[in-house]
């Protein structure tokens, strides 16, 4: 019975991260260029099975029997979200790959939320007031009218808006990643333009409610075989 209580009490554990996991991308919906969560598993303290050949006296093994599930790793999901016309000449998209470099102190990072602003001196920040980098990783000066031509170009000036892939990306919060650049041309800087989050709602909450039911049925399971551990200890102490 304790065998039992610790299997399901593992399952337990996991659904709870499911359950973070989904409501995290759920509080994201609509954070642009937002890219959700993916949660991994994998099995732990397996334990091998032989069977043994009398016929030629060796012994064969038959397989692993998985004793144990647990959280092997939590990666972005990087397909693009819908793109949405704002007008705004301040705003930008990726369509394709890649993202844009950005500079917070003496910090690089990369995000797909392209909402982006002029501050006072004239330079092109994100809301948060970090710097979009141009390609030699200068700080873009722009005017008013400023455009920006799909290779990344700033037209009229010899500022292009840097735009790398990355190779093994890792999030930092929830719209910022680090990883090694990658060099790329298969995108398309569009000018007026957000992308949204790449959550679907209807999905993440079938997930949810598929996870919350996981959880119950596990839980009645670990309470009857609480249950029925202490009826067979109080069985035992009467013999």
């Amino acid at each position: 019975m304790d065998r039992g209580i610790y299997y399901a009490t593992m399952g337990m554990l996991n659904n709870l991260y499911q359950l973070d996991n989904i409501a995290n991308n759920l509080a994201n919906v609509n954070t642009n260029g937002y890219k959700k969560d993916s949660v991994s598993f994998k099995a732990v303290m397996e334990k091998e099975f032989y069977s043994y050949d009398g016929k030629t006296q060796k012994i064969k093994k038959i397989g692993n029997m998985e004793t144990a599930t647990v959280v092997d790793d939590v990666r972005p999901v990087l397909f693009s979200g819908g793109f949405e016309e704002t007008g705004n000449q301040y705003d930008f998209a990726i369509e394709g790959s890649g993202f844009f470099k950005i500079q917070r102190g003496e910090e690089f990072f990369y995000t797909r939320n392209g909402e982006f602003k002029r501050d006072s001196r004239g330079f092109l920040v994100t809301n948060d007031g970090d710097y979009v980098l141009s390609r030699n990783n200068g700080k873009i000066l722009i005017n008013n009218d400023f455009q920006v031509l799909p290779n990344g170009k700033v037209s009229g000036t010899d500022y292009e808006v840097a735009v790398f892939d990355l190779n093994s990306p890792k999030k930092y919060g929830y719209n910022l990643f680090s990883g090694e650049e990658v060099v790329t041309s298969d995108f398309k800087v569009m000018q007026k333009t957000l992308e949204h989050s790449n959550v679907d709602a209807l999905n993440e909450m079938i997930k949810m409610i598929s996870a919350s039911r996981q959880f119950g049925i596990l839980e009645k399971a670990v309470q009857t075989s609480d249950s029925l551990n202490a009826r067979i200890i109080e069985t035992v102490s009467k013999i």
